[in-house]
């Protein structure tokens, strides 16, 4: 199963948000109705002057400032975000947004486990915000383009190596030594040229694309994809990508859950081989 889409085709809902909120937009890219059963990934925008009322969540929360300035009040601190800021927050950690510029915020947001249970999984406290003992509120940190290693074949990821992926660039931004439990989010770059062959995981993936254009292959289905659209793969959904164009492709990229720390990928010619006897 797979899902492709455009942000700029996709509609506004604010679901729980309405009403405590105000400049406020919420664009859903990935969720339950989309097939996920374990993410809701999700571009948000807040007006000049916009909030979001103080809340918490049963979830873990991701978010990637893709334009504009946020501010983050959160653990008794406020962090001023900027394009390419990323938080991670921590489950039931209470927190809010506004936005001091003059310009509008737009940013990417990852909860897992999935958002949408019988229980409310949004809460806006009416009076002080529960006490949650953890280690760790929330962490921020800054994404870099001298962060991203050179392009090849060695992603860091297990499973992965040169007979399967080429020119290709991967710098892992949320994930579990960063504090999460559930997720993870990277910044991924294919080179002209780059690829990575028809593969399928245990686990979903979400790609939110920045720039550049990718040949996307899901399910066998062959799609171009550019800035601002995005696709989903499903637990055993087969696919590839391919850099087809003369300049970089850029996207984020989300892992839900977190992948084993061994076969995170089954590549179909190395798996039809094996199958063979070669």
């Amino acid at each position: 199963m797979h899902v492709v889409g455009a942000l700029a085709g996709t509609a506004s809902a604010l679901g729980e948000y309405a009403g405590h909120s105000e400049g406020h937009a919420r664009f859903p890219l990935v969720d339950r109705a989309a097939g996920s059963v374990h993410q809701a990934m999700t571009v948000a925008e807040l007006a000049p002057g916009g909030r979001v009322d103080l809340h918490l969540h049963a979830f873990e929360e991701g978010l990637y400032v893709l334009e504009g300035q946020l501010v983050l009040e959160v653990a008794g601190t406020r962090e001023t975000l900027e394009a390419d800021d990323y938080v991670f927050v921590e489950r039931a950690v209470a927190h809010s947004l506004e936005n001091p510029g003059s310009e509008a915020a737009r940013w990417l947001e990852v909860g897992a486990p999935q958002p949408g249970a019988d229980l409310d999984d949004t809460v806006f406290p009416k009076g002080r915000p529960p006490e949650v003992e953890t280690e760790l509120a929330y962490r921020r940190e800054r994404f870099e383009d001298g962060q991203l290693p050179p392009p090849s074949s060695a992603l860091g990821l297990a499973g992965f190596g040169a007979a399967n992926v080429g020119g290709a660039s991967l710098k892992m931004l949320i994930e579990r030594d960063f504090g999460a439990s559930q997720f993870n989010l990277m910044m991924v770059e294919y080179v002209e040229g780059g690829l990575i062959k028809e593969h399928d995981h245990a686990f979903e993936e979400g790609f939110f694309f920045l720039t550049g254009e990718i040949e996307a292959v899901l399910d066998g289905r062959t799609y171009t994809l550019g800035a601002g659209d995005y696709c989903w793969s499903g637990v055993g959904s087969m696919h590839s990508f391919a850099n087809r164009a003369e300049k970089p492709v850029r996207w984020l990229e989300t892992q839900v859950p977190q992948p084993p720390t061994r076969h995170q990928a089954r590549f179909r010619g190395e798996w039809e081989g094996l199958v063979r006897g070669e």
